[in-house]
């Protein structure tokens, strides 16, 4: 039995074409240039080549710069207003429970953001803009994931309605170790929210 033609044709992964290659190259060259003293700055040069290489057309936009915290998920950076990518922390009024003491989770989170980040540089790559106009985003400082570690710590949960899958298994960490709002009883932020 013979196939057609567009059945015998073996598929193959597309390689990028050589203007792509180009500015690839271009940009780790400029990453060792201009973030010679930087790793941080290297490094984001090199994602937006590798990015490039495995089929994206538009580099992420990345900003950089000291934060201001709001919230366990919401901070200043330059006069941006970031949102945390996948992560829910307790509102700032939120209280959890540890027994039959009443505790202000939320400031609590709002606290262990400030401290994680301290006086570091933060680096965010942009994912989306919310209904309310921020910019939502990972973010980095020292090196460290931000949002995992926010979430690995217990002071927030994956927003899973949000692309917060990824970050599931430190969910269950944090759950199991007992941390942060684990240690006790929650409203999940965003039921509070609605109640509140």
């Amino acid at each position: 039995m013979h196939l057609p033609a567009m059945a015998r044709r073996k598929r193959t992964s597309r390689i990028p074409g050589p203007k792509v290659w180009l500015f690839a190259i271009a940009l780790v060259l400029a990453g060792f240039v201009y973030g010679s003293d930087d790793p941080q700055r290297r490094r984001t040069f090199f994602d937006m080549a590798e990015r490039l290489l495995q089929g994206d057309t538009v580099p992420a936009e990345t900003m950089a710069g000291g934060a201001r915290i709001i919230d366990g998920d919401t901070l200043d950076l330059n006069g941006s207003r970031i949102r945390l990518y996948g992560i829910d922390a307790p509102e700032s009024a939120q209280t959890c429970r540890r027994g039959a003491r009443e505790w202000a989770c939320g400031k609590e989170a709002t606290a262990a953001l400030a401290r994680m980040i301290g006086n570091q540089q933060l680096e965010c790559e942009k994912r989306d803009t919310d209904r309310y106009g921020r910019t939502v985003a990972t973010c980095e400082a020292g090196g460290t994931s931000v949002n995992t570690w926010m979430v690995r710590n217990g002071w927030a949960v994956a927003y899973r309605q949000y692309g917060g899958a990824i970050y599931g298994a430190n969910e269950d960490a944090a759950k199991r170790d007992k941390l942060g709002i684990w240690s006790g009883t929650f409203q999940m932020p965003w039921d509070w929210r609605k109640a509140h």
